[in-house]
């Protein structure tokens, strides 16, 4: 998945006294990309990701917007994955040689501060269908019902279809399935040497916060998000995930030696997140 060369053209900045539609005109007489489509897609405000386009295309656009004064870069696949795999922590103590990461490999490891770069702070949320008991409005129903739950889990199917075929389904209305909001919260810390390290806030000790350790995990993830960018000199702190429109194909991204890749949209935004501050920062962002 990661070979596909097409870079994810994401506008940072746009040019003084520009509107949709003339940057539109302008990315479009640059381009030759097609303007209607443009004005579509320009509709969120930047930071935004346009999305793929052929590699001399982005190179055409980003020259564009430079000289009028805006700004863009567009990474690859593989610039995401170069980043490597997602180093999930256990837990963090912090001492007077920085911070000695506890990892859930069963290393450890020790970052300076200095080396603390880009906090990406995010809750994620998911839904899950549950099927509520079905409503019951008369006695043929309740009788149904009662049959049903009788019925055990190995009961074949020809079992079933006979159970309710021999019903009065008169006045059975079922219930629509109820949604459960289900609620993950992640920090990924960017360090100066290109890792990812993550605290899973299902899965992390939060021994550092001592007694500031709260009752909830978006509690105790916020206030470790605070204590690490206090303890960094220069850390950016990013909580915008959930004001960001993914692009399409983000979920192809694959990152080498990770099992599962799960949360693709955060693991492709805080990558994705991480290169745009480089490149505001002057580094390489594409």
């Amino acid at each position: 998945m990661n070979d596909d060369p097409r870079p994810f053209l994401s506008i940072l900045g746009w040019p003084p006294d520009e509107t949709r539609v003339s940057l539109a005109e302008l990315l479009a007489a640059a381009t030759g990309l097609d303007e209607a489509s443009l004005r579509l897609r320009l509709g969120a405000p930047p930071p935004m990701i346009i999305g793929q386009v052929e590699p001399a295309i982005a190179t055409l656009a980003c020259e564009a917007l430079a000289e009028r004064g805006g700004d863009a870069f567009a990474p690859t696949f593989a610039d995401l994955a170069a980043l490597g795999p997602t180093l999930k922590m256990r837990d963090l103590a912090v001492g007077p040689a920085g911070l000695t990461i506890t990892l859930w490999q069963g290393l450890t490891t020790t970052l300076r501060r200095d080396q603390v770069q880009i906090l990406v702070r995010a809750q994620i949320r998911s839904e899950t269908v549950v099927p509520e008991v079905a409503r019951v409005s008369s006695p043929a129903a309740a009788r149904l019902a009662r049959q049903t739950l009788r019925v055990s889990l190995d009961r074949s199917a020809m079992g079933l279809a006979r159970t309710w075929a021999g019903a009065d389904l008169t006045g059975f209305d079922p219930s629509p399935p109820a949604r459960r909001t289900e609620t993950s919260d992640k920090l990924d810390v960017h360090t100066t040497d290109g890792s990812v390290y993550q605290i899973d806030g299902d899965k992390f000790a939060y021994h550092a916060l001592g007694e500031l350790r709260g009752y909830s995990d978006k509690a105790n993830m916020d206030a470790m998000c605070d204590l690490l960018a206090h303890l960094a000199p220069d850390e950016i702190v990013d909580p915008y995930f959930t004001l960001w429109r993914p692009p399409a194909r983000y979920q192809r991204l694959r990152i080498p030696g990770v099992r599962g890749q799960e949360d693709p949209a955060f693991r492709f935004y805080s990558r994705w997140a991480a290169l745009m501050y480089r490149h505001l920062l002057g580094g390489s962002g594409r």
